[in-house]
């Protein structure tokens, strides 16, 4: 792990609910580490670490990869489903 620090969250019901810095350059390995570790969810509550950071281009493209597959492995994507489905 580089110099972000997430910690492990429940999953998340609301974003009322979880502090996440999204725009943080180190927020992709947090996502990477999340998925490996195969956490429900993350917060950056007690992070200093924060290091803002503006996506564009393929970038963009890989964050928005990666908050897809952390959907997936946090059952997210299957809880949206079942509300809708």
């Amino acid at each position: 792990m580089g110099r972000g620090k997430p910690e492990r969250y429940m999953a998340v019901e609301s974003c009322d609910k979880v502090k996440r810095n999204v725009f943080c350059r180190n927020y992709g390995e947090c996502l990477d580490y999340t998925i490996r570790n195969k956490w429900p969810g993350f917060s950056c509550q007690n992070c200093e670490c924060y290091e803002q950071e503006r996506l564009e281009g393929e970038a963009l493209s890989e964050d928005y990869a990666r908050c897809i597959a952390l959907a997936f492995v946090s059952g997210a994507v299957e809880i949206a489903q079942e509300m809708h489905g």
